[in-house]
Parts: C-alpha cells; sequence; structure tokens
C-alpha cells in the first residue's frame, strides 16, 4: 500500500522547470506555518532518479539525525520527512506522537 503523506506537500518554486524542461521536482511540505521538509528529484550526478529528503522543523529545538537522505519514490521520501519532524516534536516535547 501506498504512503499517504499526513501533511500539506506543495511545488516549492512554482512553475520553475528542471534541466530537461519539465516542471521542477521540488516540493515543501508544511503543518500550518511550520516547514517539515522538503523533498526533490535528483536530475544530474550519480543519485540520479533518486528523491533527496530534508527534515525541517520549529526553530530552537533540539535537532536528531539523520536529517536527510535519498528514497526511490517521493512518495517514500515524504514519509521519510514527516517521520523525521514527527520525531523531532516528540523528542522536544512539543507534540506527543
Amino acid at each position: 500500500m501506498e504512503y499517504e503523506p499526513k501533511y500539506k506537500w506543495q511545488e516549492t518554486w512554482p512553475g520553475e522547470v528542471g534541466l530537461d524542461g519539465k516542471p521542477l521536482q521540488d516540493f515543501q511540505g508544511s503543518d500550518g506555518e511550520t516547514p517539515i521538509g522538503r523533498i526533490r528529484l535528483e536530475e544530474a550526478g550519480p543519485m540520479k532518479g533518486k528523491w533527496q529528503w530534508s527534515g525541517h522543523g520549529p526553530r530552537k529545538v533540539k535537532r536528531h539525525l539523520p536529517h536527510q537522505g535519498y528514497s526511490m519514490t517521493a512518495r517514500e521520501a515524504a514519509r521519510m520527512a514527516e517521520e523525521y519532524y514527527d520525531t523531532l516534536l516528540a523528542n522536544n516535547d512539543l507534540r506527543k506522537q
């Protein structure tokens, strides 16, 4: 079963195009006003075709690792960023999981 994102995801730069002239595959996630992460498709280099994810969260909190990585699909990358965010909140007593 494919993962269903829990948070809102939208294009980071609407209307921008990638190296191939197609719409840029770059998205940012949010929990209301709080950025939770970003995912983007690698267009070149050794990770070409994989999705890079990075986790974010509120400022002034204790961070944990890993806060970024690569996944084979956009949905998996979104899941990783969302799990990072949820763990970040739990580790800082900002919200119970």
